[in-house]
């Protein structure tokens, strides 16, 4: 991992849930989904996603 990708993850790991939230969709948009990614990319990525959305509804409950 570069230097500047370590530096932009400690930042993201500051923001609040719902900034994660929002950093996640403005990637998404700006960000092409390239064919670089396999199965287990998605897989990964879904995962996480879930892992999110439980930790937004638990700290909501």
């Amino acid at each position: 991992m570069t230097q500047a990708v370590a530096q932009i993850l400690s930042e993201v790991e500051r923001l609040s849930h719902a900034e994660q939230s929002e950093l996640r969709h403005r990637i998404c948009e700006r960000v092409p989904m390239l064919d670089d990614l396999t199965d287990e990319d998605f897989a990964a990525l879904a995962a996480a996603s879930f892992r999110a959305l439980d930790e937004e509804e638990t700290a909501g409950a």
